[in-house]
């Protein structure tokens, strides 16, 4: 098993506050694993690299008792504490904490009173009053969590692309990282930039399928194995998204990595120019047909990336997030392409918390880390009293928040908090 990353160590850490949460314990041991899981994300060091070194108690935040726990998730892969506060509740409850607005105080209650232990049983609840009746809940908060549970319904299988960004490129590192991958990309509506996709794609070339696919099955972030063959392999990630790996030949990845990246109707509109010129194109090769209406049929070029390919059809490089057949076509024959938007093209962004509220980090840091990605400004953008269970600023914490970012910019040059 490839070894723990920092992201999966403060997701177990982050888990066990959940469960600690869920039997009642003691605030300040729930909040000191929470705090952990913080400092662990927020740590831009080797945190597995620290733990096999005995030095964790060095990152803030992180105590000798927490430190002894991460060192031995670590070096072991798993950790008796968790597994047993894990088997205490059935594994369906932590579907609950899926749904807005239903935290862990509100589970243990529908938990310990109703019996309530999966979303179903939480909807059969709703449906005939139970949740109405129950006292802290009401009518209203019945009625948000039958919405809740609709809309979970109505989006299963479907994901922001924020939320599997991180795991999909950490898979992919990983994967780019073994010896015996040449190339690796992550293809399909993920690489198109879609807001929401419904599942991952990994395209690899390998001069070893069996070893590469053996190594995705096992990865860290694999939660169940759906299918395991000689060039396809998909996994249920601990997300809860599936991801897809196809292993190809050198040769064979671009047109693989065209094909899988899509669009359906951008590929449909590929294959119909490649027949026009007395050629075949799939997700392996392009090549002369053998009876063919193109007139004096020339032998297709050399395709070495996707660049050849659109090269080969008279097209500039049409990037993925333009790939849905509306209008790129014609704009890459005229060389007439937009230039998106790129990381470089970013002056500043204002939607930002700090540990004012939810946050992970101070007006200073928050600051630091801005600058040091080459923004011009950062807006703050921290919750307000309302939101109580994101410790939201009272209008006086909030004044003061206003004082502190006006002594702050005073020390800045070129940037604006």
């Amino acid at each position: 098993m490839p070894p723990l990353t920092k992201d999966a160590i403060a997701d177990v850490l982050e888990s066990i506050a959940r469960l600690l949460e869920l039997k009642g314990e003691n605030p300040f041991k729930i909040r000191a694993y929470t705090n952990a899981a913080r400092a662990v994300e927020t740590y831009p060091g080797d945190v597995p690299g620290m733990a096999r070194s005995g030095r964790l108690e060095e990152i803030s935040g992180i105590g000798k008792a927490i430190a002894e726990k991460i060192s031995t998730l670590v070096t072991t892969g798993e950790l008796k504490f968790y597994n047993e506060l894990k088997a205490e509740f059935p594994p369906e409850l932590f579907e609950l904490f899926e749904l807005p607005g239903v935290g862990a105080k509100k589970i243990k209650t529908l938990h310990e009173v109703l019996g309530i232990a999966s979303v179903e049983e939480l909807e059969a609840a709703c449906l005939d009053g139970r949740i109405a009746k129950l006292a802290g809940f009401g009518p209203k908060t019945a009625a948000n969590i039958s919405a809740a549970i609709a809309a979970r319904q109505k989006n299963a299988g479907s994901f922001r692309l924020g939320d599997v960004a991180a795991e999909a490129e950490r898979i992919a590192a990983d994967l780019r990282a073994h010896p015996d991958v040449i190339q690796v990309c992550v293809a399909g509506s993920y690489r198109r930039r879609k807001e929401i996709v419904h599942d991952l794609d990994f395209i690899a070339s390998t001069k070893k399928p069996e070893t590469v696919t053996q190594f995705f099955v096992e990865h860290g972030s694999v939660e169940s194995v759906l299918a395991q063959g000689a060039t396809k392999s998909s996994v249920r990630l601990h997300g809860g998204v599936q991801a897809d790996l196809r292993v190809v030949t050198d040769a064979q990845f671009p047109y693989a990595l065209n094909y899988f990246t899509g669009s359906k109707e951008h590929n449909i509109e590929m294959r119909s120019r490649a027949l026009k010129r007395g050629w075949t194109l799939n997700e392996y090769r392009l090549e002369p047909v053998v009876k063919t209406k193109a007139k004096n049929p020339k032998p297709p070029p050399p395709i070495h990336d996707e660049s050849d390919l659109y090269r080969a059809f008279g097209l500039d490089y049409v990037e993925p997030e333009l790939r849905e057949n509306l209008g790129e076509f014609a704009a890459a024959e005229k060389h007439e392409l937009p230039e998106l938007v790129k990381l470089e093209n970013l002056r500043g962004t204002f939607h930002n918390h700090t540990v004012a509220s939810d946050g992970r980090c101070t007006l200073e840091q928050m600051a630091e880390g801005a600058m040091e990605l080459g923004l011009e400004y950062l807006g703050i953008a921290d919750h307000s009293k309302s939101s109580f269970q994101a410790h939201g600023l009272t209008a006086d914490q909030l004044l003061l928040q206003c004082e502190e970012i006006k002594e702050l910019n005073r020390t800045f040059d070129g940037f604006r908090l």
